[in-house]
């Protein structure tokens, strides 16, 4: 692969109004954009990576473009609550079905399912489903689904990446969530306070697939020698701020948060190349996508 015209743009303006009378048309504050032409540039590489959750770090030598993170990546399977609609109803009236979602601010939260007389389990789990997908507080943290006495709330993901065409779901694990059924105003519901958790495991990791040493031809990098300039661009998309650390005796934890961005550009002088590391600031197990982008020899 060859390159040709490294170049870098950068600029900070905005366009103002005079608010005085007897004035019109605008002014601009600031410069207009700028180039920086990279002169002894002769690679540009860019690649995405998401982070998930606060123990994971990307991590990365510019010397081979290689990820040296210790966390590998785990794609996570959603949570899921289930119970099992059992009895007859006997007195038509109102199910009170009572969903807990921990985290979510709305929690806990009852729901009242109108049901009929002689409504058998089947009949009346299928209201219960219709009455939790349609309310919007649970509706927009779960799937409803299941069949038949069966009742599922499965979790949907934080957010859906996309990296190179491929999806990428972040999925969290929050203990404390169920689903409570039980006789409202109504008669002939069985109990059931405790729901079913199943198997889950939060996604986790760090997911770069670029950083394999090689580039979009399946050649080899090489790596850098020297940097002419790094950008490194945080989705807006992101659940946090990405906290990027320029070698530990060097730059450390500067905040770029959902939708910002941090460049360093140096025309005509490089600087030796460096270890980078990229971590979600927040505790709890946030997540960011971060594109990444060197110019350097």
């Amino acid at each position: 692969m060859n390159i040709t015209t490294p170049r870098a743009f950068f600029g900070l303006n905005a366009k103002a109004t005079p608010a005085k009378g007897g004035t019109s048309g605008k002014v601009q504050i600031g410069d207009d954009f700028e180039t920086i032409s990279l002169t002894g540039s002769t690679k540009i590489i860019s690649f995405d990576a998401v982070i998930a959750r606060d123990v994971s770090t990307l991590a990365f030598e510019f010397s081979d473009m290689v990820e040296t993170a210790a966390v590998g990546w785990t794609e996570g399977e959603p949570q899921t609550e289930t119970t099992t609609a059992v009895g007859t109803i006997s007195i038509a009236g109102t199910a009170a079905v009572v969903v807990t979602s921990a985290g979510a601010a709305w929690s806990p939260k009852t729901i009242n399912v109108a049901v009929a007389n002689a409504d058998t389990a089947a009949t009346w789990a299928e209201k219960v489903r219709a009455a939790l997908a349609a309310d919007a507080d649970v509706s927009s943290r779960w799937d409803v689904s299941g069949s038949t006495t069966s009742i599922v709330l499965t979790r949907k993901a934080l957010v859906t990446y996309n990296v190179k065409g491929v999806s990428i779901p972040i999925y969290a694990v929050t203990a404390g969530s169920n689903i409570s059924i039980d006789n409202g105003t109504c008669n002939g519901i069985v109990a059931a306070p405790t729901s079913t958790e199943g198997a889950a495991t939060a996604t986790e990791g760090v997911y770069a697939p670029d950083l394999d040493g090689k580039d979009f031809e399946g050649e080899l990098s090489g790596g850098f020698s020297f940097i002419g300039a790094v950008i490194v661009r945080n989705s807006a998309e992101s659940g946090a701020a990405a906290l990027v650390t320029r070698d530990s005796t060097m730059m450390a934890d500067l905040v770029v948060p959902p939708g910002g961005a941090l460049c360093e550009i140096r025309p005509n002088a490089f600087y030796d190349t460096y270890d980078i590391a990229i971590t979600p600031a927040i505790q709890g197990g946030l997540h960011c996508l971060v594109t990444i982008t060197i110019a350097g020899s």
